[in-house]
């Protein structure tokens, strides 16, 4: 017990110690999530530990960014209010809280209010880790463009957890293209939008590997809007499954969502509905676009996609 309970960071701050505790002490109690134990047994016999990450950014001036390692303790407080509460919410499920216990690397951005940055903020990392995780926080009344290409190589089973947590009236572009070479992965990108936000998101997947992705906000208001484009190409022999979930409130408050599929056949993508995890009323819409191996998925896509050039190897 004492080893599942230890600290993976060297000078882990004691709160995120505790926390990495009452996950491991309390996973039991919380809900079963869907597929779980694909990771659970995989890491079962596997000793929690910090794993290599190269690439990440460290950036000071405009906007902040280092080292999720390194930030839980620059920027202690911040980290112990949002990591795994709002967008990813540890207590939400057994794998979940597996996941806050075994964090082993990741990203921290952080844009303080009324920042308009001009270009783009790149990551490329490379993750060796079954657990990296990002937090990117983005103060009230900003504008911001991120664009992520990470290349995720630990053979084994994968959770990637990206929480955007977005202020008031800021309006946040995150792209992710990311490459998995394991045995399976978990991907979420979760938003926690305040009032008036608007997140645009372009998520592509293309691994020769099994994946399974789960793309979430919580419209915190009215006005306040999440639109996203996935892109989905399922290679033969392989199997992706997709969970698009929103939840909120507000008048004038919207989630939309259009989805390029691309498989071999109806069992290699599981692509949800669009839907409520509350099951409260909100205005949504989504669109679907499925086609078979044999099309060309990069000219499918709108002509000023992102994503368009990412599945030219096809």
């Amino acid at each position: 017990m004492t080893a599942l309970n230890s600290a993976i960071w060297q000078d882990e701050p004691g709160w995120l110690e505790k926390k990495r505790q009452l996950a491991t002490m309390l996973a039991g109690r919380f809900p079963h999530q869907d597929g779980q134990e694909q990771w659970l047994t995989v890491w079962r016999d596997q000793p929690k530990t910090a794993e290599l990450a190269t690439d990440l950014i460290s950036h000071d001036g405009d906007y902040v960014a280092r080292p999720l390692s390194q930030a839980v303790n620059e920027y202690s407080e911040m980290l112990q209010e949002n990591l795994m509460e709002k967008a990813i919410p540890w207590q939400d499920g057994q794998l979940n809280a597996a996941h806050l216990a075994r964090i082993d690397s990741g990203q921290f951005i952080y844009v303080p209010d009324g920042v308009k940055l001009d270009g783009p903020i790149k990551l490329a990392p490379n993750l060796s880790g079954t657990n990296p995780h990002h937090v990117i926080i983005v103060g009230a009344h900003s504008t911001v463009s991120i664009e992520e290409t990470a290349r995720l190589t630990n053979p084994g089973a994968v959770y990637a957890g990206t929480e955007l947590l977005v202020g008031t009236g800021a309006r946040v572009t995150y792209r992710q293209f990311n490459c998995f070479t394991g045995q399976r992965a978990r991907q979420a990108v979760h938003c926690y939008q305040a009032q008036g936000s608007r997140v645009e998101l372009a998520y592509g997947q293309d691994s020769a590997t099994d994946v399974t992705i789960s793309l979430y906000s919580f419209l915190d208001g009215q006005q306040t809007h999440w639109t996203a484009d996935a892109v989905l190409r399922v290679r033969t022999g392989t199997h992706q499954e997709c969970r698009p979930v929103l939840d909120g409130y507000g008048q004038g408050t919207t989630g939309r969502l259009r989805v390029w599929g691309q498989a071999a056949d109806t069992e290699g993508l599981q692509l949800a509905h669009l839907t409520t995890g509350s099951g409260e009323p909100l205005d949504m819409a989504e669109q679907r676009n499925l086609v078979t191996l044999d099309r060309d998925l990069g000219t499918l896509l709108p002509a000023d996609s992102w994503l368009k050039n990412k599945f030219d190897d096809a």
